[in-house]
């Protein structure tokens, strides 16, 4: 990694650091952290020059057959956004697609799951019906290259594939991460990284999943951790 690249990271984490901790130490809460990290992550990325063009488009949903890793308070704020934006029938819709896709993770061995292509509960007609909560993991992901993703998933199994991307942009989203997970640590909130479709599945039935979580225990009992 160049010293620009590592100065970027660096940057990002200290200010993604700073931003959310500040919120926490206030005691306006980890829901107001991570809007205040959306922020910083947005900011740093207005300050890169430009860069190549990705590959990604919207109806592209290759990168939403992954599993993301996600933390608690990402988890509840996703439900949140999709809640105030579903009418009544498109939320039990979700509901019953979050149900049977973390019943499909979970059945997996822990080394299929990272091999396994299951599209993402929040999909609805190939675009994320929760795109504007959605978790920094999938913020992150990105692409140079259309074919390199088209290959990766189709042979899913194939850990050695990749694609190529925009190396500034993934070293301030990098930066941004560790920056957050150490603000969440350090106001003694669980930062672990659970499973998107499992930790959606038992938020949804679990109120005290939440509970847990703001009073700095574990947030979720069920959910695969990755």
């Amino acid at each position: 990694m160049t010293e620009l690249m590592h100065s970027l990271r660096a940057q990002a984490q200290s200010s993604a650091d700073e931003s959310s901790s500040r919120e926490l130490l206030a005691g306006r809460g980890p829901e107001r952290a991570r809007r205040q990290v959306l922020r910083s992550l947005q900011q740093a990325l207005d300050r890169l020059p430009p860069g190549p063009k990705p590959a990604c488009a919207a109806g592209c949903a290759l990168c939403c057959h992954l599993r993301v890793a996600v933390t608690p308070v990402e988890v509840f704020g996703l439900l949140d956004h999709l809640r105030a934006n579903a009418t009544p029938e498109g939320f039990a819709a979700l509901a019953a697609r979050v149900e049977q896709t973390a019943a499909r993770v979970h059945a997996l061995q822990p080394a299929q799951r990272l091999a396994t292509n299951i599209p993402c509960p929040v999909l609805v007609d190939g675009r994320c019906s929760g795109y504007s909560g959605r978790p920094l993991n999938c913020r992150a992901y990105h692409s140079l290259d259309l074919a390199a993703c088209e290959t990766s998933f189709a042979r899913p199994e194939d850990a050695s594939l990749g694609h190529p991307q925009d190396a500034a942009v993934a070293r301030v989203h990098e930066g941004t991460q560790a920056g957050f997970l150490q603000a969440l640590r350090g106001a003694g909130l669980d930062a672990a990284q659970y499973e998107l479709a499992t930790a959606l599945a038992e938020a949804l039935v679990d109120p005290a999943a939440r509970r847990r979580f703001e009073a700095g225990g574990q947030a979720f009992l069920k959910a695969v951790r990755l």
